[in-house]
């Protein structure tokens, strides 16, 4: 999602989209600040921002997953006015060439499946948080965080149940911690690569794109 499909980080848009639904209060973030947000901009993901967002998951303990959800869709009309400008040629090709498109982040599904539906996308891969009889989250991950191997993981899964050989798949990244990903598929593309993804698609003469 960030700096592949998005010029930026998607942080901001969504606790603003929380804020505004009433998840949050006034002046209150999520895990990570403006400084995080500035770094994942310019450097791509690292171990403490992810460390923070893994945790976002025991900070949302409470919350309604219905009033998420309205948050996510109030974020996607902000979301989409981010997209990288050579982002839907890019997926008009993939279309055209008969693929499904599958967002594949390690963002809460609540929040980012709307922007996914708005741009298309045939389905969301994305780090679930478990909720209770209530409809209110437990402060659990449900079935795992979606990052580096746990992104892979998740993939896997969903081809499995859609018999898909990754093998005939694209996948595109701009994180060298989504490397086990973009090994494991037949055609990987690294897209705004960090610096340490940049050493590798060039070491496997992976495709670059910016």
């Amino acid at each position: 999602l960030d700096r592949t499909l998005l010029c930026h980080a998607s942080g901001l848009a969504l606790n603003r989209a929380l804020v505004d639904e009433g998840v949050l209060p006034q002046g209150r973030s999520l895990p990570g600040d403006k400084l995080l947000y500035a770094i994942n901009d310019r450097l791509g993901e690292n171990l403490v921002s992810m460390g923070l967002v893994r945790a976002a998951a025991r900070v949302a303990k409470g919350w309604r997953q219905d009033q998420v959800r309205q948050a996510g869709k109030r974020a996607a009309a902000e979301l989409t006015t981010m997209v990288a400008p050579f982002a839907p040629q890019y997926l008009d090709e993939f279309r055209q060439a008969g693929h499904k498109l599958v967002l594949a982040t390690t963002t809460p599904a609540d929040m980012i499946t709307p922007f996914a539906e708005a741009m298309d996308f045939d389905d969301v891969i994305a780090t679930r948080y478990e909720t209770n009889e209530d409809g209110r989250y437990t402060g659990r991950l449900f079935e795992g965080f979606v990052w580096g191997t746990g992104k892979l993981k998740a993939v896997r899964a969903w081809a499995e149940v859609h018999d898909i050989d990754l093998a005939e798949c694209h996948a595109c990244s701009d994180s060298v911690f989504d490397t086990p990903l973009l090994s494991s598929v037949g055609y990987p593309h690294a897209v705004n690569p960090d610096p340490g993804l940049t050493l590798i698609a060039a070491a496997r003469r992976w495709p670059i794109a910016h």
